[in-house]
C-alpha cells in the first residue's frame, strides 16, 4: 500500500524521484513557514501597534525590496563563480541573526522603526544573492526533464508556506504576542541550513573562468533576451502583475483591521487564504497545462479571473466573500506566474539560466517596491478598496494588450512547453 502511494506520488511530482530535492523541499517548507509568520509579524507591528500610519506599511516593503532591485542583475553573474552550497548556507545564517536580532528588540521593548527599516535594507540585500542562488541551485538538484515538476514543486511550497505561515502568525500573535513569530523564524533557518549538509552530489564547475571580466556575463545574458522579444513580453507581463497586485497585499493589514474588523487572526487568514489558492495553483498547473490543447488560453482565463477576484476582494461586503475572492485570485495569480516562469526557463540554454533567472527575479521583484508605493501614496486619498479595483482594471488592460499583441508568438512558445 506504501509502495502504490509513494509510486502515485512521484509521478504525478516527479521531482520528488530526487534524494537531494527531498531534502531542499523540506528545508525550504520549514523556513519559508517561519518567513511568512516574520512577515505577517513585521506587518502588525508597523501598524497598528509602533504607528497609526497606514502609508509606512508601502514604504517598509519598499525599502526591503529596493535592494533586490539594484543587485540582482549582479547577482546572476556572481552565482555562476561561486560554491552555492556554501553560498545558501552564509545567506542562512545572516537571515537568522537579523530576526533574532529583531526579537530580542521587541522582547526588551527596545524596538523602533529604524530598527525595522535596517533589517528591511539588509534582508533585500541578501535576498537579491540569494533568490538566484536558490533558483539555479534548484536546477542542479534534478535532471532536466523534471525542472518543470521542480519549479512548480516549488512554487507550490512557497504559496503553501503563505497559507500556513500567516494563520500561524495570527494565532501566534494573538495569544503570545509579536515577538515569538521572530523567535520561530530565526529559529527555521537552521532546517535549510541542516539538509545542505546532507546533501550529496558531484561539485559543479563553475561557467565563468576566473579573471573572465564580471560585466560580460550579464551582457551576454540581457543580449539573448533582447534577441527573443516573446522574453520581453514575459517580463512586461510578469512586471504589470507584479506592480498592480502588490498595492492589494500591502493593505491586507487596512482590510483586515479597519474594513472587516477582524484583527490580527483575520488579516492572517486573509493571507493564509490567497496562499492555499496559489499552493493549488501550482500543484495543479503542470496537469492542467499538459490536458488544454489550445495553451494560451489558459493566460487569459488567468488574468480575467484575477481581475475579477480583485474586485470582488476590494468591495466584499463579508469577510468570508472576501476569503473566497483572495482563494481564487491566489490561484489565478500563481498560474498566471506559473505560465511566464515557465516560458522564460524551460528553452534557455543551461549557461544561461542563472542570468536569465536573475532578470525574471529582476523585474518580479523590483516591481514590488513601486506597487507599494502607489499603495502608500493614494491609501488615505482613494481608500483601499478604489486602489485595489483600478489596479484591478490595469492589470486586465494591459496584460491582455501584451497577449494579443504577441498571441502568434505565444503560441508558439507555448508548443515547446510540452
Amino acid at each position: 500500500m506504501l509502495h502504490q502511494v509513494k509510486h502515485k506520488i512521484a509521478s504525478f511530482l516527479p521531482a520528488l524521484k530526487s534524494p537531494n530535492y527531498r531534502l531542499f523541499f523540506i528545508g525550504q517548507g520549514i523556513s519559508l513557514v517561519g518567513s511568512w509568520m516574520q512577515s505577517v509579524a513585521e506587518q502588525w507591528l508597523v501598524y497598528p501597534v509602533l504607528t497609526s500610519n497606514k502609508s509606512l506599511l508601502g514604504i517598509i516593503s519598499a525599502v526591503n525590496m529596493v535592494p533586490t532591485l539594484i543587485f540582482v542583475l549582479f547577482a546572476g553573474v556572481l552565482v555562476d563563480r561561486m560554491n552555492k552550497r556554501k553560498m545558501f548556507i552564509a545567506f542562512q545564517i545572516v537571515y537568522s541573526v537579523v530576526a533574532f536580532a529583531l526579537y530580542i528588540l521587541i522582547v526588551t521593548k527596545h524596538i523602533q522603526l529604524w530598527h525595522i527599516f535596517g533589517a528591511a535594507i539588509v534582508g533585500g540585500t541578501i535576498f537579491a544573492f540569494e533568490n538566484p542562488t536558490r533558483q539555479t541551485f534548484m536546477m542542479e538538484l534534478v535532471e532536466k526533464k523534471y525542472l518543470p515538476s521542480a519549479m512548480s514543486l516549488s512554487s507550490a511550497l512557497f504559496n503553501s508556506a503563505r497559507a500556513i505561515g500567516p494563520a500561524v502568525a495570527g494565532i501566534v500573535i494573538a495569544t503570545l504576542g509579536i515577538a515569538p513569530a521572530y523567535l520561530l523564524n530565526s529559529i527555521s533557518f537552521f532546517a535549510v541550513i541542516t539538509s545542505l549538509f546532507l546533501m550529496k552530489f558531484p561539485p559543479v564547475i563553475p561557467e565563468n573562468k576566473p579573471g573572465a571580466p564580471f560585466f560580460s556575463g550579464l551582457k551576454e545574458g540581457i543580449g539573448y533576451i533582447k534577441q527573443n522579444k516573446i522574453y520581453v513580453a514575459i517580463l512586461a507581463i510578469v512586471g504589470t502583475m507584479t506592480f498592480f497586485s502588490w498595492p492589494g497585499s500591502t493593505l491586507q493589514p487596512v482590510f483586515a483591521h479597519d474594513i472587516f474588523k477582524k484583527g490580527e487572526v483575520g488579516f492572517g487568514f486573509i493571507q493564509s487564504t490567497f496562499g492555499i489558492g496559489a499552493m493549488i495553483g501550482g500543484l495543479t498547473f503542470g496537469k492542467i497545462f499538459e490536458k488544454l490543447k489550445r495553451k494560451h488560453r489558459l493566460l487569459f482565463l488567468a488574468v480575467g479571473i484575477t481581475v475579477i477576484t480583485m474586485m470582488g476582494y476590494a468591495w466584499a461586503p463579508w469577510f468570508w466573500f472576501a476569503l473566497v475572492m483572495q482563494g481564487i485570485s491566489g490561484w489565478a495569480i500563481s498560474t498566471v506566474y506559473a505560465i511566464c516562469g515557465t516560458l522564460m526557463i524551460i528553452a534557455v540554454p543551461g549557461e544561461l539560466r542563472g542570468r536569465v533567472s536573475s532578470i525574471y527575479t529582476f523585474v518580479f521583484m523590483g516591481c514590488m517596491p513601486f506597487g507599494a508605493i502607489l499603495a502608500s501614496v493614494f491609501v488615505i486619498s482613494l481608500g483601499p478598496r478604489l486602489i485595489v479595483t483600478l489596479c484591478a482594471i490595469s492589470i486586465g488592460m494591459v496584460i491582455s494588450t501584451f497577449v494579443l499583441l504577441m498571441k502568434g508568438k505565444f503560441q508558439a512558445k507555448i508548443a515547446t512547453m510540452v
